[in-house]
């Protein structure tokens, strides 16, 4: 959410980059986080026990789903696969199962990574290029659209079976709307929370110094070098 706050309030880049400076660093990137990601997942069950291997297990699959399905999504759409596409997709399997791995079964971790890679793909190609927003990273798109999925979907899928500490099954699970509410409030809680704090913030920091580049900057900054200075060597 601060991502698309930050992206609205500051604007988008005067030239935006169509492609990556270096695909094999996103790749390592992704590998290093992927690893990590099981620190926490699995971690948050403070112990070995069976509902750390079940976060590790559902955080294997769902994130495999994301992949397949973005892949998917990029034949039927592009001429190829891509790396950074395939990354991505991975990413947004690892946000969206995190509020959901401790709690679901492993058929509820492939339905959350595969819609969590549907719902950023079409808000990453389809909506963020018609509302205008330069989200770099696409942390929006891919954290954010994901993980209010994921908090959702824990509404949908958690079950007792899985972890005693869910004292209410999710809906798919005869638990009927008593914890998908909750996760839907609290989502839209969070939601509501972190923009108007985030706004504010932003309100307030553009009052006291500049949030962007100036043009000169921006523009000196994806050459290289000086606008003048290069225009200089040209005469010379």
């Amino acid at each position: 959410m601060t991502a698309l706050v930050l992206s609205l309030t500051v604007g988008p880049r005067l030239k935006q980059a169509d492609r990556h400076d270096s695909p094999a660093l996103v790749l390592l990137g992704l590998a290093l986080l992927w690893l990590g990601w099981y620190g926490f997942n699995t971690g948050a069950a403070l112990a070995i026990n069976d509902v750390a291997i079940q976060a590790m297990l559902t955080t294997t699959v769902a994130t495999a789903a994301a992949i397949v399905a973005w892949q998917a999504l990029e034949l039927l759409t592009r001429p190829h696969l891509t790396l950074i596409g395939t990354c991505t997709g991975a990413l947004c399997g690892l946000v969206a199962i995190t509020p959901a791995a401790g709690y679901v079964t492993i058929p509820g971790a492939l339905a959350i990574g595969l819609v969590a890679s549907l719902v950023s793909y079409g808000f990453v190609t389809k909506l963020k290029p018609r509302w205008g927003i330069d989200d770099t990273l696409d942390a929006f798109g891919c954290h954010g659209i994901s993980g209010i999925w994921g908090s959702v979907a824990t509404g949908l899928f958690a079950t007792h079976r899985v972890n005693a500490a869910a004292t209410s099954n999710g809906l798919l699970y005869g638990g009927g709307l008593t914890l998908l509410g909750r996760q839907l409030l609290a989502t839209l809680l969070m939601i509501g929370y972190v923009f108007l704090a985030s706004w504010l913030l932003i309100t307030l920091l553009r009052r006291l110094l500049p949030v962007r580049p100036s043009a000169r900057d921006e523009v000196q900054g994806w050459l290289g070098k000086d606008p003048a200075t290069e225009a200089f060597d040209g005469q010379r």
